[in-house]
């Protein structure tokens, strides 16, 4: 028997995962990535850095969640995929699943891993490069210097929780930031705070902009994220 990897794949760029993470990939029987469904329509984000890294040959197993903050289909889907996986286990397969950004943040990944743990398997995780991170490069700007505090807030929908957070902390990492974009978006600049826009980070369509001006035309995407400073 093999332990099963949870393979965090980076934020976007094929590039961007670790010697480890491609090793252990190409050493795989058996690849579970995830993907979305909407409209009827099945996409995910991660198969472009598989077939990058040429990993077609192996026996690639999707799991697709439809997008909707319903959790139970999503929760009768995880189980389904935890059940291949272990079958895939019992049969001497050397099996890895795989996740955007990174593999403990907001990773769909996590719960299978709890369904794994509580079916008492042997896992390993191997971290990545999330979203956030990279974005700050992009735009080459610290997160935190010195003592500065840093917090992830995800689908925010009003300023005040961002007023209120500022009271604690430096730095703001808004995440998930299209469902609540328009309840704060004017009241943003209004404030004399530093903005730093990314979305698809790592990919072709990437496209990033300290101006929110620029947004306020703009669709907001799912792969989204604002960070702010002080």
């Amino acid at each position: 028997m093999h332990t099963i990897y949870g393979v965090a794949l980076g934020p976007g760029d094929p590039e961007l995962i670790t010697l480890k993470a491609l090793r252990v990939l190409q050493e795989a029987d058996v690849i579970f990535y995830p993907g979305s469904i909407n409209k009827g329509i099945q996409k995910s984000f991660v198969y472009p850095m598989l077939s990058y890294h040429g990993l077609e040959n192996k026996q690639l197993e999707g799991f697709y969640l439809e997008m909707t903050l319903d959790r139970i289909s999503a929760k009768e889907m995880y189980s389904r995929t935890t059940e291949k996986i272990i079958s895939a286990y019992k049969e001497g397969k050397k099996i890895c699943i795989v996740c955007e950004g990174d593999i403990s943040l907001y990773a769909s990944f996590s719960y299978i891993l709890e369904k794994l743990q509580v079916a008492t398997l042997p896992v390993t995780l191997i971290p990545g490069i999330n979203s956030f991170t990279l974005g700050a490069a992009q735009h080459q700007v610290p997160l935190s210097l010195l003592n500065d505090k840093v917090a992830i807030l995800p689908r925010v929908k009003d300023i005040k929780e961002i007023e209120t957070c500022f009271e604690s902390f430096d730095t703001i990492v808004l995440m998930k930031i299209r469902g609540g974009w328009t309840n704060f978006q004017t009241a943003l600049a209004q404030q004399d705070w530093k903005y730093y826009y990314c979305e698809r980070l790592g990919t072709k369509e990437e496209y990033i902009t300290t101006n929110l001006v620029e947004l306020s035309t703009r669709e907001i995407p799912y792969f989204s994220l604002l960070i702010i400073k002080k």
